[in-house]
């Protein structure tokens, strides 16, 4: 079925700055110009704006001036295959033409080749596990694998205890009702966060309170933190941001002076490490998530790790509907169906013996990233604290338009156009509709960043070549910015 590609459309009376207008709105960084009976004259990508800036050209002249003239097209007439074959290194924007001349479909290179910001790496013994559970016949939570993968968790992270569940959001919302946070309690937690984090306190019937973070590390400020308790604060939720560690020496003297709990939120943050100590060890327990697009999967599931043996019994009864260990189906709590299957268990013992190898290749990424983007006009790299080991679960920046020339909506429209997929930062919580906040509250750190931060393809199987792809096209998408506002602001 054929696109929309009138937001491509130009007639030959256009300038410069209308198709710069066009291209800004993100139409996979190409736009055709068509005479009076909509025939195809030329296109006009960023590059060719470029070129014509570089030549003393101004935004007011013809765009036809500057279009290509012999570009490749395809035809409604073939199969998508056929017309798919027509593009190559040089030729990555394919018009489709019908029997007139008259663009009526378009391919683009990036949408065929298109670099997703993470995928899953399922190349250890993930197949050999899940065979063995299918041949055996266990396949839900009954099995060996489940204790396995508990056990070479446990010891990875150094704690006493892990337990296993069915994903990251109920081993948060395990851990805090394992601790008996309940109606009218109140929990900090970071403003700069996925919803997870505040929604496993309300499903406690707690109340998220926000605090917010640190420009630098981009998680929660201690200082923030201490100004949020009150007389209802049970615990503390700080979340190790994008694989970046908090800063937990001062979260945990606040915790500790004040009776509070610390439950570490450690979702995108297996590995990481706050001054050598692994992260979900540093509080009264650490929750973890293994989906798709984090550092290991089990496609959905999640682990709490504790060192407090009655929080693991407890937690442990009321992942299993609250039933007795020693009085079959007598429930002594009113509790939940969180378990991880056997299924599940098998990909993460596979993706836990190849841990390590996956966070080394990570620093080997970062490293390229860095490379590419230390220098850059206004982008601002991810957090590299001495006391912390960061193992950028996503690569993330963030973009000051201010210095860059271009803001955060408006790369990732332009890494799109070149077949690159980004994520933007989490939006603030506390102006989100399910949480109340105290409208007198200020959050300007948090305010500042979430529009301006930006994750880049970042993965256990992501290719150098790929990292090169990316950096350099954010170099010259920042280049481009900064010569196009020069020729808008000159006299």
């Amino acid at each position: 079925m054929a696109r929309d590609i009138s937001a491509n459309l130009l007639d030959m009376t256009a300038t410069l700055r209308d198709v710069l207008t066009v291209l800004n709105r993100g139409v996979f960084g190409v736009v055709f110009l068509v005479d009076d009976d909509g025939v195809m004259q030329g296109l006009l990508t960023d590059g060719d704006i470029r070129r014509a800036l570089l030549q003393k050209a101004s935004l007011s002249d013809a765009a036809g001036r500057f279009m290509t003239r012999d570009f490749v097209a395809g035809s409604d007439a073939f199969s998508r295959q056929e017309n798919i074959r027509l593009l190559t290194e040089h030729v990555r924007h394919l018009p489709i033409l019908d029997g007139q001349g008259r663009p009526v479909d378009m391919i683009s290179w990036a949408e065929i080749w298109r670099l997703p910001v993470m995928e899953p790496s399922l190349g250890g013994n993930e197949l050999k596990y899940v065979t063995d559970c299918i041949v055996s016949n266990w396949i839900s939570s009954q099995g060996e694998y489940v204790s396995r993968f508990e056990e070479i968790f446990r010891e990875y992270v150094s704690t006493d205890y892990a337990l296993s569940t069915s994903n990251g959001t109920t081993a948060l919302h395990l851990a805090l009702a394992g601790l008996g946070v309940g109606p009218g309690d109140q929990v900090i937690v970071p403003d700069l966060t996925f919803g997870a984090s505040a929604n496993a306190v309300v499903h406690c019937g707690a109340n998220p309170v926000f605090a917010d973070v640190d420009r630098t590390t981009w998680t929660i400020e201690p200082s923030a933190v201490e100004a949020k308790i009150t007389e209802r604060t049970k615990a503390i939720m700080p979340v190790h941001l994008y694989g970046q560690p908090c800063d937990m020496a001062p979260i945990r003297e606040i915790a500790k002076r004040r009776g509070l709990f610390i439950v570490e939120d450690c979702a995108e943050a297996l590995g990481a490490e706050y001054k050598e100590q692994k992260v979900g060890r540093l509080g009264d327990a650490g929750c973890f998530s293994f989906f798709a697009n984090k550092v290991i999967t089990t496609g959905e599931g999640g682990m709490v790790t504790t060192d407090d043996r009655a929080l693991y019994e407890k937690m442990a009864c009321l992942r299993d509907h609250g039933m007795s260990k020693d009085k079959r189906y007598w429930h002594i709590y009113a509790g939940f169906n969180y378990r991880m299957t056997n299924l599940q268990a098998a990909i993460g013992l596979a993706q836990m013996e190849r841990v390590e190898d996956f966070l080394t290749y990570r620093r080997t990424v970062v490293e390229r990233y860095n490379e590419h983007l230390s220098g850059v006009a206004g982008i601002i790299l991810p957090p590299a604290a001495t006391w912390a080991k960061n193992v950028h679960w996503l690569y993330s920046i963030v973009i000051d338009e201010r210095r860059s020339g271009v803001d955060r909506d408006n790369m990732a429209a332009g890494l799109s156009d070149r077949g690159i997929e980004t994520r933007p930062f989490f939006y603030p919580l506390h102006g989100q509709p399910p949480y109340s906040s105290d409208e007198t509250d200020r959050y300007p750190v948090t305010d500042w960043l979430a529009p301006r931060g930006l994750s880049l393809p970042t993965g256990n199987d992501i290719r150098l070549d790929e990292v090169d792809r990316v950096g350099m096209a954010i170099k010259r998408i920042v280049s481009d910015a900064r010569l196009i506002r020069r020729h808008m602001t000159a006299p």
